[in-house]
């Protein structure tokens, strides 16, 4: 085995550990953390939304471009 496909060996388990932990979820779970992430302070009192026809909305009446936030730790 090549060096390289050593690297993409060592570098492809942790990844496949990592998806495994997060598919293991409840969707139960997944909402919980979804909840408690869009409730939190940073995301309220920053003035941030989740909502992507607002956004695109208010950037287009204000000239400005949207800065666009995407993660799966708690998407069902």
């Amino acid at each position: 085995m090549s060096l390289t496909l050593k690297r993409m060996a060592l570098l492809g388990l942790p990844l496949a550990l990592l998806a495994q932990g997060v598919s293991a979820q409840s969707p139960e779970q997944l909402q919980e953390k979804y909840q408690k992430k869009i409730t939190s302070d940073w995301f309220v009192k920053g003035g941030w939304s989740d909502d992507y026809a607002a956004c695109l909305g208010r950037a287009k009446k204000e000239g400005k471009v949207i800065l666009a936030y995407f993660t799966r730790s708690y998407s069902p």
